[in-house]
Formats: structure tokens, C-alpha cells, sequence
């Protein structure tokens, strides 16, 4: 009897044994397969990216272009400190006279999109123009460059404009300075912030404070991005990709881009260039409201010579950017007055 009891549980012994080898092999299986997908999303991630690097980085040809694009929306993809809310205004008070909708999609600090918040992007102009009678419809967002045909739609006729980027480091470094800004409500509860360490920008340079340092391969929110998109080389600062991208985009997709320092021959290229959307921009920016006004703070201190020169070697390729789209700029304008 003793020897059958024995055997017994020998047997359930080699039995619980498979068992647990069974599960084991399962679970292996299982994480295999777990770590395989994983590989494979990446992979595909990977791929996605290099493709759309590459789409984006390839000069297309006219037939191209006139394809993939929709003439009906126009899309403001705005980089700030240029002067971008007085053309926006613009925009909302010619869209009844010229019979289109602007529409303001929601702000973000974040401008750099992932593939997913870019398909969101997407989805929400989608439902703002479901959802909107008009045939022509523009749109304005701070966000960088977003190639819709990597999405599966069409490209909406871009837009923008710059400004010197020395001028718009200052104003946007004293921007910031500004808060709570005047005339406004202040939220319950509010905290004024630390004050901020530096109060001039020369001081900050020359003490070489990190949010006024700007260094060679380091990310930074300058106007570049706005026209290259959301690869990462294109924050880099100096980076040759980032500026031939930037360069092509704007060739194929942006009919004007505007220069603030250069308001006349913007407004000009616009209203003949854009006159769906832009028709009367001169007579009412002239006329009516806003030609005297700059949104510049005339009371901000004045920067060193030696800063300035400073600044303008470390932005080198945002000054040959700059000085890229001027030229082209002041081309179109001469061309329009037949000059």
C-alpha cells in the first residue's frame, strides 16, 4: 500500500511539473510575442518618422503641390512675437466682407506634436469645417509646420510671419516679464510668480543666463520650426536640415510670408497674392485702424551693440532664414508694383 501511495504522488509530481512547464512556456510565448509587437510598433514608429522626414525633406513639383492642395482653407500657423495677432484681427474683420469664416483653434503651449496630437490636430479642423456653412474658412494656431499628406489629407494654403529675430528675442524676453499684464482680470487665487532673476536682456546674456543662452544643436522654440515641422532636428539651433526644410517648405506651401519690419509689402503681396481671403487689407489696415501702431514696447531698455552682434552669430541660420524670406518677400512686391 505504501508503494501505491508512493507511486501516486510521484504521478502528481511529473503531472503539477508539466504543468508548471506548460505555463511557463506559455508565459515565455506570451512575452515573446509581447516583446515582438513592441519591436514592430517601434520599428513602424521609426518608419513612419523616416518617411515623413523624408516627404518633407523632398522638393515637390507643381503638378505636386496643385494635388495635395485645398484651396479653400487657409491655415496661419502663427510664430510668435512677429506681430501675428494684428494680422489675425485683420483676418476677423475682412471675413464678412469677403465672405469666409476664421476660425481660432485652441492655443497650447506645446507646438512640437507627436503623430497622434497631429492626427488630433486634424480631427479638429475637420469638425470646424463640418460644422461651418462657409466654403472658405481659415484657421490660426501657434504650431509648428504640419505636413497634412503624411495624414492622408490635403495641404490648406499656408501663412505667416517673421520678424527680425534679434527684435522678437527682446520682445519676447519682456513679454514675459509682463505678468500679471494690465487691464486684465487676475483668476482667485492667483501667485505672482518668483521674480525673474535677470531684468534686462543684456544682463542675462552676459551672465550668460540659461533662458537668453542660446547654443549650437540645443532646442529652441525660434521661427525655424514653425516652417520645418515636427522632426527633431528641426529645434535644433544651426541646423542645416532643419534650415533647407524650412526654405522648401515655405517655397511650396506659403504663397506670402510676411515681415514685420516690412508691413507695407506684406499687406501689398497678400491682397494680391491671397484676394479671397486678403481683398481690402490695405485700405483697412491704412484707413481705418492700425497703420501708425506697432505692438512694440517702446519703454524696454536698450541692448549693447556689442550684445546684439553676439546674438546675431549665435542665431546664424535664423538670420539666413530671416534674410531668406525678406528677399523673396521684396521680390513678390516689386513684381506686383511692376518694378
Amino acid at each position: 500500500m505504501m508503494n501505491n501511495l508512493t507511486a501516486q504522488m510521484r504521478m502528481r509530481l511529473r503531472v503539477l511539473c508539466s504543468c508548471m512547464a506548460l505555463i511557463l512556456v506559455g508565459y515565455a510565448g506570451v512575452t515573446h510575442l509581447m516583446v515582438q509587437h513592441a519591436f514592430s510598433r517601434d520599428r513602424r514608429d521609426q518608419e513612419r518618422k523616416l518617411s515623413a522626414q523624408r516627404q518633407d525633406a523632398t522638393p515637390h513639383g507643381s503638378e505636386y503641390i496643385a494635388q495635395h492642395l485645398s484651396e479653400q482653407i487657409l491655415f496661419f500657423n502663427r510664430v510668435p512675437k512677429t506681430g501675428s495677432e494684428m494680422l489675425v484681427l485683420l483676418l476677423q474683420w475682412l471675413q464678412g466682407e469677403n465672405t469666409f469664416r476664421h476660425i481660432r483653434l485652441r492655443n497650447t503651449v506645446n507646438r512640437f506634436l507627436s503623430f497622434d496630437e497631429q492626427l488630433e490636430l486634424a480631427a479638429d479642423i475637420g469638425q470646424k469645417l463640418h460644422d461651418t456653412t462657409e466654403h472658405l474658412v481659415s484657421f490660426d494656431r501657434h504650431v509648428y509646420f504640419t505636413n497634412f499628406t503624411n495624414l492622408g489629407l490635403k495641404m490648406p494654403i499656408y501663412l505667416n510671419i517673421i520678424r527680425d529675430p534679434l527684435e522678437k528675442m527682446e520682445s519676447r524676453f519682456y513679454y514675459a516679464r509682463v505678468t500679471p499684464r494690465p487691464g486684465l482680470n487676475t483668476p482667485p487665487g492667483y501667485r505672482r510668480s518668483k521674480p525673474p532673476k535677470y531684468a534686462t536682456l543684456e544682463e542675462c546674456i552676459l551672465d550668460h543666463g540659461s533662458e537668453c543662452a542660446f547654443i549650437t544643436g540645443h532646442h529652441y522654440d525660434l521661427s525655424i520650426p514653425y516652417f520645418c515641422g515636427h522632426h527633431e532636428y528641426c529645434r535644433e539651433l544651426n541646423n542645416e536640415a532643419a534650415l533647407r526644410t524650412a526654405k522648401l517648405h515655405v517655397e511650396e506651401w506659403y504663397p506670402v510670408v510676411g515681415v514685420l519690419e516690412d508691413i507695407n509689402a506684406t499687406l501689398t503681396v497678400l491682397e494680391h497674392k491671397l484676394p479671397r481671403f486678403f481683398r481690402g487689407v490695405t485700405d483697412l489696415y491704412y484707413n481705418d485702424l492700425l497703420a501708425p501702431h506697432h505692438n512694440k514696447n517702446r519703454y524696454r531698455p536698450r541692448t549693447s551693440k556689442y550684445v546684439e552682434d553676439l546674438l546675431r552669430r549665435n542665431l546664424t541660420d535664423e538670420y539666413d532664414f530671416y534674410n531668406f524670406v525678406r528677399q523673396r518677400l521684396n521680390l513678390q512686391y516689386r513684381q506686383v508694383n511692376g518694378t
